[in-house]
């Protein structure tokens, strides 16, 4: 969901502008044993028992902000964005509320 902000919503948002977060993806997970693990080695494929194709969830600071697909974009891996949560919702992770 996109959506459009006012002049005083924006200037508002400006506060939070410079604020640095950790943005991540989860591909997906699974469990080794640890002789699984000492198995491992380059070219080893690690299952992470997510359907390909699958939305991947999008966090900030740990938190869910959204879902996106995996793609190739530049010769990189990327998350093209299908679902987000609102501006609001977002800046409250970031600011303390009254």
């Amino acid at each position: 969901m996109r959506i459009d902000l006012d002049e005083q919503s924006l200037q508002e948002y400006e506060k939070v502008n410079d604020i640095t977060v950790n943005l991540t993806t989860d591909l997906g997970q699974t469990t080794l044993t640890t002789g699984e693990i000492l198995k491992l080695a380059k070219g080893s494929i690690i299952d992470l028992q997510k359907p390909a194709g699958e939305s991947v969830e999008i966090f900030i600071n740990n938190k869910i902000i959204g879902k996106g697909e995996v793609m190739v974009y530049e010769e990189n891996l990327a998350v093209r964005i299908n679902e987000i949560l609102d501006a609001d919702t977002i800046i409250k992770y970031f600011k303390k509320e009254p």
